[in-house]
């Protein structure tokens, strides 16, 4: 009896993996990832450290001096440590850089031990401890069994700049954001741009869920922008359930989500989280989520919604595009009696905006009843219109005091809204869309 119940067990793990695993068919995959593709950047123009082994990438992160730029050879790194920078320094470590020498983040990637190795090391690859401006450009990091970049605000990380990466299989956080001493302190004016940030199959097992795509506590004025966020989900019975794509919280201030995609993410951007936070008088406040597109095809877990303010009083949520297709209830959410001063703008979805546990915003221009019918690609995220719709293009209200046009002066193709007549109601204006402009 016990031997037939572990083997239906066991066929039922085996079908429920199958189940939840995500690859992208390739057609998908480049149409997704089109959509926000980085511009190269310059040559560096500062002092250059060339490596192309993991000894070598060692050797000059423990020799690395302010000025340096460290440019990573095309290859496979297996390291062996994590990349400590600027740890136990009376200065910071100022204006440093990390970059894939083709430019291209497919070239370079920075391999850990595995995401659910409990026992391999290191756990963590990247770490900014006492460092003023660093930038992270054009490679890969994964596989590993914590964080593939983790911001120390609490020993003076500020102006960390992470742009063209793909971040995958992390066993926690991909970027984590540390707080921690007296004061608020945490991460400040870092940035996340033209990054994928992905589960290949599904998240952490061995650290029971705990996870998120972007983790920030106690940060300030910190934005994620024209990034892929994908398949954010872990397994249904582990005590984590519900790691948003993007987490700005611990009394975090002034955060901006902008421009994203957000494809098959249980959560999509949540600012705030507790009803009565550890720190502050609230988990979150300020900060604006613009200009994102939302599309779920599945919900492995009872996540809420796709954006969530709670305990986030003077954010604002404007011209998002949301495709639930009757995963959750609701596309937006505004929750706890602290949560006041939220203007909800010129959204367009296929759910309901929410207010819960006496929450208060201003609410207007909103459409909740879209279809995917109406979208250029909805299983590849391009939630660009396919053709004008009526109630849809040029009717998005004008932006009300205290808000002016310049709190959504462009559209999800960084394009500039329209100024002659009404925007176009979510994400992105139609005129701005490539059939548009044939």
């Amino acid at each position: 009896m016990i031997s037939s119940l572990t083997h239906i067990l066991t066929l039922a793990l085996l079908i429920t993996g199958s189940l939840l695993r995500a690859e992208m068919p390739p057609e998908v995959a480049k149409a997704l990832l089109e959509q926000k593709a980085a511009t190269p950047l310059q040559p560096p123009e500062v002092e250059v450290v060339r490596v192309k082994t993991s000894e070598e990438l060692e050797q000059a992160i423990r020799a690395m001096k302010s000025g340096q730029t460290i440019l990573l050879a095309a290859g496979e790194y297996r390291i062996t440590h994590d990349l400590v920078l600027g740890a136990n320094t009376p200065e910071p470590l100022r204006n440093i850089a990390f970059r894939g020498e083709t430019g291209k983040r497919e070239d370079v990637v920075i391999r850990g031990p595995g995401q659910e190795n409990t026992e391999g090391n290191p756990q963590s690859c990247f770490q900014f401890n006492n460092v003023d401006g660093a930038l992270v450009a054009d490679m890969s990091i994964g596989d590993f069994f914590h964080h593939p970049i983790m911001l120390h605000g609490r020993f003076g990380c500020r102006a960390v700049r992470m742009r063209n990466l793909r971040l995958f299989d992390a066993g926690q956080q991909f970027v984590k954001g540390t707080s921690g001493g007296l004061g608020r302190i945490g991460a400040k004016d870092c940035i996340v741009e033209y990054c994928l940030i992905e589960y290949t199959d599904i998240g952490p097992i061995a650290n029971q869920g705990y996870t998120q795509g972007v983790d920030i506590h106690r940060g300030d004025r910190n934005i994620v922008r024209d990034c892929v966020f994908r398949n954010m989900h872990v397994k249904p019975g582990l005590r984590f359930q519900h790691g948003p794509a993007v987490l700005m919280w611990n009394d975090s201030r002034d955060s901006i989500v902008e421009r994203c995609v957000f494809l098959d993410c249980d959560r999509g951007v949540q600012f705030g989280v507790n009803e009565k936070p550890k720190d502050g008088p609230s988990d979150h406040s300020g900060g604006v989520i613009r200009n994102n597109f939302f599309y779920t095809s599945r919900r492995i877990t009872n996540a809420d919604a796709p954006i969530l303010a709670w305990n986030s009083p003077g954010t604002k949520i404007l011209h998002n595009t949301i495709l639930t297709n009757g995963t959750c209830p609701n596309a937006i959410e505004y929750r706890f009696a602290n949560t006041k001063g939220v203007i909800i703008a010129n959204n367009l979805a296929d759910a309901k905006i929410l207010s819960r546990n006496d929450a208060e915003a201003e609410v207007y221009g909103n459409f909740t009843h879209a279809t995917p019918a109406m979208f250029a690609n909805p299983a590849a995220c391009d939630l660009h219109l396919k053709s004008p719709v009526a109630g849809i293009v040029g009717a998005a209200e004008k932006l009300r005091p205290p808000l002016t046009a310049a709190d959504c002066a462009d559209d999800f193709n960084g394009h500039p809204r329209r100024k002659d007549a009404a925007s176009d109601i979510g994400a992105a204006e139609h005129r701005n869309t490539p059939a548009a402009k044939e």
